[in-house]
This record gives C-alpha cells, sequence and structure tokens, in this order.
C-alpha cells in the first residue's frame, strides 16, 4: 500500500515541498486508474530528478493502458521535457510505440535519441535496423553504445555484420568490450531460435542496495522478479523480510505462497524455506 490514496497523491504531486512528491508519486506505484495517468505525464517534467524517472516508471508499468496518452504527449514535446516520456513509451514495451521511438532517432537531444533506440531493440523491431544502425554514427558515446546493444537485441546475421563493423572501426577499448558482449547475447539468441523475454526487473544488486534507503521501493522492485515468476529465492526470501520488518502481514504471507507455488514447480526443495517460515506465521 502507498502513503497516499491515489486522489491524495494526484493532489499531493503539486506539492511545493519535494519529499511529499517523491510519497506521492511512489504512491502511484501499481496503480491502474486512468485517472492518474495526466498528472504522471505531468509530472515527468518535475524540477525533481527522482519524481521525473518515478513518474516515467510508473507509466511505463502502465503499459497499454498510458501508451495512448504517452504517444500524444510525446508528439508534442521538445526538449529535455521529451527525455522521460521517452523512457516512458520505452518501459510499456508496447508495439504501439515504435513508430514514436523511430521519430526519436535523429531528436536534437541526445537522451532522447539514447533511450529511444534502446527501445527500439527491446521491442525487437527488426524492420526499423537501419534507424537503430543511425546511432552508431552518433556524435554521442552513449547513443552509438545505445545502437550496439539495440542490434544485440535484434539478434540478426545482418545485425551482429553492423556490430563487428563497428567493433573494427572503434580505438575505444571499453566500446570493443561492449561490442563484445552484444555479439555474446546475439549470438545466444540466436542459438535459442526464439525471441527474448524482455523482463522489467531491475538487478538484484541494485535493489539490494536500495534496501537501506527506501525498503518499500526495495519490495515493490523485488515484487517485478516475483510477478515474472523467478526461480531464485532471493527476490521471495528479501520481499519477505522487509514485509516482516515492517508488519505487512498480509503481503508476507502472500509472498510465501507465490515462493512455495512458483519453486516448487520451477526449482523443486527451494521451496521448503518458505513453507517453513509459513508454518510458523499461520500457526
Amino acid at each position: 500500500m502507498g502513503k497516499y490514496t491515489v486522489e491524495e497523491a494526484i493532489l499531493k504531486l503539486k506539492d511545493d515541498d519535494v519529499e511529499i512528491r517523491k510519497d506521492a508519486v511512489k504512491s502511484l506505484d501499481g496503480v491502474t486508474d486512468e485517472a492518474a495517468i495526466d498528472p504522471l505525464i505531468e509530472a515527468t517534467t518535475d524540477d525533481n530528478a527522482q519524481v521525473r524517472f518515478k513518474a516515467a516508471q510508473t507509466l511505463g508499468n502502465m503499459g497499454d493502458l498510458a501508451v495512448d496518452k504517452l504517444i500524444a504527449k510525446f508528439n508534442n514535446a521538445s526538449g529535455q521535457d521529451k527525455r522521460f516520456l521517452t523512457f516512458a513509451l520505452k518501459e510499456t514495451y508496447s508495439d504501439k510505440t515504435i513508430d514514436a521511438l523511430v521519430s526519436a532517432v535523429d531528436d536534437e537531444d541526445f537522451g532522447v535519441r539514447k533511450t529511444a533506440i534502446r527501445g527500439l531493440g527491446s521491442l525487437q523491431a527488426r524492420d526499423k535496423m537501419d534507424d537503430i544502425a543511425k546511432g552508431l554514427e552518433d556524435d554521442d558515446w552513449g547513443v552509438r553504445l545505445s545502437a550496439i546493444y539495440a542490434l544485440g537485441d535484434l539478434a540478426t546475421p545482418e545485425s551482429v555484420a553492423l556490430i563487428k563493423k563497428a567493433r573494427r572501426a572503434e580505438k575505444d577499448e571499453d566500446f570493443k568490450k561492449s561490442c563484445k558482449k552484444a555479439l555474446k547475447k546475439a549470438d545466444k539468441l540466436m542459438k535459442l531460435g526464439a525471441k527474448p523475454t524482455v523482463s522489467k526487473a531491475k538487478p538484484m544488486k541494485d535493489i539490494k542496495a536500495l534496501e537501506k534507503e527506501d525498503p518499500e521501493e526495495a519490495a515493490r522492485e523485488y515484487e517485478i522478479h516475483i510477478k515474472e515468476g523467478a526461480k531464485s529465492q532471493e527476490p521471495y526470501k528479501r520481499a519477505a523480510i522487509i514485509y516482516r520488518k515492517t508488519n505487512r502481514y498480509d503481503d508476507e504471507v502472500r509472498v510465501l505462497n507465490t515462493a512455495i507455488e512458483n519453486l516448487s514447480r520451477l526449482n523443486p526443495g527451494k521451496e521448503e524455506w518458505f513453507q517453513k517460515r509459513l508454518d510458523k506465521l499461520t500457526k
């Protein structure tokens, strides 16, 4: 549960106190109420970077519910105001965003170009390979790197050839290492012969680092791993521990039951810790 109701959070997104705005945008994480879409879109231009990022992430998590309004706003935005809208579009993982992302490949803002290109790679927009490849000639190192990773996501002989060509032409050793990583990923995906499953989950090490600063936010991030059916015990354990510490009994029980169900199927034997913990809680 967030600190505020949806209605309260929408009002507090305009508060003069940045800490209240931070709490408000966190409270809207995971909502499916259309009333929150326009206020969250406006929050992507907040003075505070944390508010902007969280608003964009929340909109992205809404997926198709928010995508049409996001595209409309995106098409009329410019400059830095467009950066977090681009990130939100990318995070929806909706094919509807492809044309908007293509239009942003030539944007004047390097942050917009970089995110748009990564988004096209994540969406497996193989028919937009030429647009992605434009990033290889960009003046910004980060945009060029995004193009390499996006081409790795496409995982086709043509995209691999472009990565190899860029690697040969580049002198920077770090860039060459990134090319090697992208090639390894593309090779693995081609051998699987299947479209990769795109995960919205942050790396576990990043979430662990977040726990001390913001345990509620960390729990929400662990929940993404859980929703995606994690095979590892870790996200279930960490979420359960946070819920125990914050006296969220119902959430702890829910996570324990989910862990038992998922792990008994995906990683048999690893559910025992959760069963023992659940038995103690429900005695």
